[in-house]
């Protein structure tokens, strides 16, 4: 919505992605430290193996964070630089404090939405089991807590309310 009313929006999991897709150095470390079929022979990530084994392995899961978290800070810090013409520059973070994103903000604008309906979306949208999103929610708890510790506005995103009067508002804040 905020990229369709003209915001610069850095989508920090598209990021992670790409990094991870692009990075020789994140490929070897996949295959070092998370689990030996992670990238195949043409150097393709196999995000079913990583996702499982993070995702059930917690310590696995920090290790990969870690790694991927901070390629993501320095992507964004580059993205931020070359729009400094910007007043404005939105980061949308599913683990803002766990990545230490959250040094980067003025302001947090938190996306709430019931579980069952945010497990639904998921399973849609990436044609996961509701058990691999519950998993997949798990691991990102301790996010919700740190959340919970920083002052930050509420968009309810339960598809009763209007998104568009809830960000406008919150837009109205910032000008």
């Amino acid at each position: 919505m905020l990229r369709n009313m003209g915001y610069c929006v850095y989508d920090s999991d598209s990021a992670a992605k790409s990094i991870m897709d692009n990075s020789p150095v994140v490929k070897d470390f996949l295959v070092k430290k998370i689990h030996p079929q992670s990238v195949d022979a043409i150097g393709k990530i196999n995000r079913e193996i990583v996702a499982s084994v993070v995702f059930s392995d917690e310590y696995r899961l920090k290790l990969l964070n870690g790694a991927v978290h901070k390629a993501v800070r320095e992507d964004f810090r580059k993205w931020s630089n070359m729009r400094h013409d910007q007043n404005t520059l939105f980061i949308e973070c599913a683990v803002l404090c766990e990545s230490g994103l959250d040094g980067e903000v003025d302001a947090v604008w938190e996306v709430v939405a019931p579980e069952q309906l945010r497990v639904k979306r998921v399973c849609r949208r990436n044609s996961l089991a509701p058990a691999q999103v519950l998993a997949r929610i798990k691991a990102q708890r301790d996010e919700a807590d740190a959340l919970g510790r920083i002052d930050r506005s509420i968009v309810i995103n339960d598809g009763m309310r209007p998104l568009l009067p809830q960000i406008e508002s919150l837009l109205g804040l910032i000008s």
